[in-house]
């Protein structure tokens, strides 16, 4: 890190290739390869195909959600993939979103005990899990713009279990945020959410992402202020605006703390 200079180090906060993260080959810092998921590896070609998670969910195992987990594993190293995007925990609480496939269906605990055992199987296999989206992903409709306005009790009680059995149960390497607004602020800009909750309260240190082009969606949501929220990588390549990162480092905006932290 003391060797980087400022234009790599704001470089490798931004993902690249739309799913990798940056390389400094002059350092020796290989880039990680990523696929999406939660339930098969979704963009590197062909591959096995895994029953909906929402029906791992359905067999109250967590025995067999290791299982699923290791099994996807061995897929991610088969193919050199070294991040699996998954799994999703979001609870279901519209009949309409988009990707309630995908999710653990709308019982806190149940998904808790579920994506614990999908991400200690593929964790085993030394592929990072990421555990997603943090949080209140309530609908795939106009979701850059949407604020979902939960109080506390509600988040505690319902929303945020599964994620922090992930962070301190399973120990997930990876956690990503979602598209949508938290009580007006978008979850990737969201402080409280990144940095209060997950890191301070449940003392997680591992990585946090932005869902993909979240930061090209709108003047509220910056790649500033999400390094600043907490996150560490903005994916895919939200850094197109360096310009302004550095003009920021230079009028004190940003600061190389701010920057050090992500990284």
């Amino acid at each position: 890190l003391s060797q980087m200079t400022v234009e790599e180090k704001l470089g490798y906060i931004g993902g690249i290739d739309w799913m990798y993260t940056k390389s400094i080959d002059r350092l020796g810092i290989h880039r990680m390869r990523m696929s999406d998921g939660p339930q098969g590896i979704g963009t590197k070609g062909k591959s096995t195909a895994y029953p909906a998670t929402v029906t791992l969910a359905a067999t109250w195992n967590e025995n067999l959600a290791y299982q699923y987990g290791k099994a996807l594993g061995r897929d991610c190293r088969a193919r050199n993939i070294n991040v699996i995007l998954g799994p999703a925990v979001n609870i279901y609480r519209a009949p309409m979103c988009g990707r309630n496939f995908e999710y653990m269906g709308e019982d806190p605990y149940l998904t808790s005990r579920i994506c614990v055992g999908y991400i200690k199987g593929v964790q085993d296999q030394g592929v990072m899990a990421t555990v997603k989206h943090f949080v209140a992903n309530n609908s795939d409709y106009d979701r850059n713009n949407i604020s979902n306005d939960i109080d506390e009790r509600t988040l505690n009680e319902i929303y945020f279990p599964a994620y922090k059995a992930a962070i301190q149960e399973a120990e997930v390497g990876a956690i990503m945020t979602s598209y949508n607004l938290i009580n007006g602020v978008h979850a990737a800009n969201n402080y409280d959410l990144c940095t209060e909750t997950a890191r301070n309260e449940w003392g997680f240190k591992g990585m946090i992402m932005t869902d993909w082009t979240t930061t090209e969606q709108g003047e509220d949501c910056t790649a500033s202020g999400c390094m600043r929220a907490g996150n560490d990588l903005v994916m895919p390549g939200a850094f197109s605006d360096r310009d302004n990162l550095n003009q920021e480092l230079a009028d004190g905006t940003l600061s190389m703390d701010d920057l050090k932290a992500c990284i």
